[in-house]
């Protein structure tokens, strides 16, 4: 199937393709039609750094250009006149803007949880197998991020990049326990004590997702990939034995905490629902 202008791929292939990979696909074929060095940025970028999405990848793929007014787009690609960056990395054979940069951009332009879910991880150590590691990039700091926005200034988009940039935190321990320190600040909750290590008479429990010190509350996040065929941690054991050990893992908790709450993706993506269900735990809005 055609992938782009003079571009095509096995069709068996692509459909075994997830999203992240299709777009990324997508990425690298506008890499082939466009001049060398041309350099690719915000969801293009982030893609192929492998920072998680919230929500659905563009149709169109981005590269930025020297500073011109406003933007273009050409066969499936969105142009932005914004300026070159001037430490972009290569991967494979796409040159994109810079991890620093990349998050600037899409803070600048994309939703509060997204940006915020992106900077996060881009503030965590890359992992040993991720790609990140394999190029030599290492996290970034706020304090770099806020000083690569402040060198764009002017900039569109800078007030509310400020804001995702302050928010992030490299102590989140995945996407969906980013989406739920947004949703907690959405609904006017104190923030939580990130993976606060917990010790019984026997010695350390484990890392909680979420700990509020003035109510002894932890709080877990279970998404579905934790325990499934496609997780992340824990692959040479099977499902059922993970579900085993974090059942002991969570008695040993309630034991010594002063609440233990577990949430799940439904619950965090309707507010009303996650206020209520952390209401009889004590955690309300602050005045």
């Amino acid at each position: 199937m055609r992938v782009a202008t003079g571009v095509y791929i096995d069709s068996g292939e692509w459909r075994a393709m997830d999203a992240d990979a299709r777009y990324r696909t997508q990425v690298r074929s506008a890499a082939l039609l466009s001049s060398h060095g041309t350099q690719f940025s915000h969801d293009s970028a982030a893609a192929l750094y492998r920072l998680p999405s919230i929500g659905s990848w563009p149709q169109l793929v981005h590269e930025l250009t020297v500073r011109t007014p406003g933007g273009t787009s050409l066969r499936g690609i969105r142009r932005h006149g914004l300026g070159l960056d001037e430490d972009p990395t290569v991967i494979g054979d796409v040159t994109v803007t810079s991890l620093a940069r990349t998050i600037v951009d899409l803070s600048c332009t994309t939703p509060f949880v997204r940006a915020v879910t992106m900077a996060d991880a881009a503030l965590q150590e890359p992992r040993a197998t991720g790609i990140r590691a394999e190029l030599g990039v290492p996290a970034v700091t706020q304090f770099q991020l806020l000083q690569a926005l402040g060198s764009l200034l002017p900039y569109p988009g800078s007030a509310r990049a400020r804001l995702a940039i302050e928010f992030a935190d490299g102590s989140s321990g995945s996407p969906g326990e980013s989406f739920c320190r947004v949703q907690f600040h959405a609904l006017g909750l104190p923030a939580p004590e990130l993976q606060v290590e917990i010790f019984d008479e026997f010695g350390s429990i484990g890392f909680a997702d979420f700990y509020w010190p003035h109510l002894g509350l932890v709080c877990e996040y279970d998404g579905r990939s934790k325990y499934g065929a496609r997780r992340q941690f824990q692959r040479n054991i099977s499902g059922e034995q993970v579900l085993w050990q974090e059942k002991i893992r969570e008695d040993r908790m309630r034991r010594v905490v002063g609440g233990f709450a577990r949430l799940t993706s439904e619950v965090v993506r309707d507010r009303h629902a996650l206020a209520d269900y952390l209401r009889p735990y004590g955690l309300v809005p602050q005045r």
